[in-house]
């Protein structure tokens, strides 16, 4: 299959991401080689008119060769993070301070990108730092965040950061030259994803290098979370030479996750990827064809209730099979959303005892994703 446009990326803002296993090798030593190869290919794409924003994974790394603790749970996890961090950021100043490129540390968690205020803070952090010429660095802040605030790994991050900066690619470096079929002999590599299908899924083996959290079954999950956003993924081996310079180019190497062309709003890419949903409202087919063309939720489609929300939380919607069908801001708390299920509009404010609106989630609030 050859790939649909083999000219340069259009891109001025790219998201380069780099592993633990980049970072530190199998072995757990800093590759600095490998890294110095990577910030001046970086500072290439800059000196070209790109704007680029680093993930990089690490910390827990760094701190474990630093400490040890003699047992890893989530607490001596978040200390070796707090440890690690610091000498994280030493390496990419040290290495970018040689080409003349500041940095800056950005840290963020799950509940940074939940709440909308916080997520368009943080966009405006990143957009000012990369007006004013500077690099941000940007890492999962381990050392607070606990299970049920993680991103999970920063193969997530990244897409999450991408999608935050509107940026059109994220390129992301693992010991792999690219997914790969391993059904043939020697394993041939998929040069073009344009859908996370059943089939795709199929071709992941369930391992994760030396020190990461991730793997490529969720380098996948990543993808599907930028191409819900339009924003086009490549996964490539770290170690291929001026690997970022020739992907910026549009050459053949890797594997690259094309998004088909839908370009979201700030607001519609928070929507389908920023925020954690805080509860699930399982509709009806009627509602989830309603849905799927762009109308509001009303309460006469809704089957059941799932969660504790309060007005304006985000809200994840479902078919009848239970598959995730769209997201949006619910307009009633999910005690009074009880009440309504099923309810015609006429009949709500009888209910309710108040007026309220005839839309459980407004049009102008939800993103309905595109079903392959």
């Amino acid at each position: 299959m050859d790939l649909p446009n083999q000219s340069p990326m259009s891109s001025r803002r790219v998201i380069v991401k780099c592993g633990t296993a980049v970072m530190l090798g199998s072995e757990g030593k800093l590759q600095g080689a490998l890294l110095m190869s990577l910030a001046q290919q970086i500072r290439g794409l800059r000196d070209q008119g790109y704007e680029v924003v680093v993930v990089s994974s690490g910390a827990v790394g760094m701190g474990r060769s630093l400490l040890k603790t003699g047992q890893e749970d989530l607490r001596e996890k978040q200390a070796l993070a707090a440890l690690g961090q610091v000498e994280l950021m030493n390496v990419w100043r040290r290495l970018f301070d040689l080409l003349d490129i500041q940095v800056a540390q950005v840290l963020l968690t799950r509940e940074d990108l939940r709440a909308r205020e916080r997520y368009l803070n943080a966009r405006n952090t990143l957009v000012t730092l990369l007006q004013a010429g500077v690099l941000p660095v940007i890492n999962e802040n381990d050392s607070v965040a606990v299970t049920e605030i993680r991103f999970g790994d920063n193969d997530i991050l990244s897409c999450l950061v991408g999608a935050l900066v509107d940026a059109e690619v994220v390129i992301n470096l693992t010991q792999a030259p690219g997914l790969l079929d391993f059904s043939s002999d020697p394993p041939t590599r998929i040069r073009l994803v344009p859908a996370i299908t059943p089939d795709i899924l199929k071709l992941v083996r369930s391992e994760t290098s030396r020190g990461g959290t991730g793997g490529m079954l969720s380098k996948l999950e990543a993808a599907r979370v930028a191409l819900e956003c339009g924003t086009s993924m490549v996964i490539a081996k770290a170690q291929e030479p001026d690997v970022l310079v020739r992907l910026m180019q549009g050459e053949d190497i890797g594997t690259r996750f094309q998004s088909g062309g839908r370009r979201l709003s700030s607001r519609k890419r928070w929507l389908a990827a920023g925020g954690a949903p805080r509860g699930k409202l399982h509709l009806d087919a009627g509602a989830t064809k309603a849905l799927a063309a762009g109308r509001s939720v009303l309460p006469v489609g809704i089957r059941q209730v799932e969660g504790e929300f309060g007005i304006g939380d985000l809200v994840s919607l479902l078919d009848p099979e239970g598959q995730e069908r769209g997201r949006g801001l619910v307009n009633y708390p999910s005690h009074e959303l009880h009440k309504l299920i099923g309810q015609p509009s006429a009949n709500l404010e009888a209910l309710l005892g108040y007026r309220g609106h005839p839309e459980a989630v407004h049009r102008d609030h939800l993103y309905a994703k595109e079903m392959s």
